[in-house]
């Protein structure tokens, strides 16, 4: 275990290489980083949601500290700084694979309904009359949210400003929608087979 004696002329050391990184000495960047690396790696470990951003963050971290060398205060903790640029690489890492995400499952889900295999004509008529008997029992108010939503490609909040509410009431309520006119067709198919 280092003693307080080899720790001040750890940061002693430190500091003399941030002076001369700030001075323009490249090669005295890489011996700084060499002093933090394992720790930095290790912070970044624990953190990273998959293996492979370890060394990625990592190198972004370095490249970063690099670029912006000049902007870093000589005296404060060095490892807190290069600690807080990896933590911020990483949180947007993380929310821009949240995102990726989010958009291959609308991707799938679209490509899975133009793929679908098509249903016969007569059970895709069957469905279209009883969906159209189901409309007919809907709200006038409610029809025009159906219209808004599906024949003119509105944006949930589109009609939220056009009806005065909020873009959460808007989706909660074509949500409710669509479940009652898919359960109002499915038991009207339910009836016609039956009789």
């Amino acid at each position: 275990m280092p003693s307080n004696h080899e720790d001040l002329n750890m940061m002693m050391d430190e500091q003399s290489l941030i002076q001369q990184v700030q001075e323009g000495n490249l090669e005295a960047f890489g011996a700084l980083m060499d002093v933090h690396v394992r720790r930095l790696r290790a912070v970044i470990a624990l953190n990273a949601p998959a293996p492979h951003l370890i060394d990625e963050i990592a190198h972004e971290t370095y490249v970063f500290a690099f670029n912006h060398i000049q902007d870093f205060k000589r005296g404060t903790a060095f490892f807190a700084w290069l600690k807080s640029i990896a933590w911020n690489l990483l949180r947007a890492e993380v929310q821009r694979f949240s995102r990726e995400q989010a958009n291959q499952v609308k991707y799938a889900e679209r490509r899975l309904f133009e793929v679908a295999p098509l249903k016969p004509l007569e059970a895709a008529a069957k469905e279209m009359d009883g969906l159209e008997k189901c409309l007919e029992k809907v709200p006038q108010k409610l029809k025009q949210l159906i219209e808004m939503r599906y024949r003119l490609s509105f944006s949930t909040q589109e009609i939220a400003e056009r009806v005065d509410q909020s873009s959460a009431w808007v989706r909660t309520t074509l949500c409710r929608l669509r479940r009652q006119l898919r359960d109002c067709v499915q038991d009207k198919i339910a009836v016609e087979k039956t009789s």
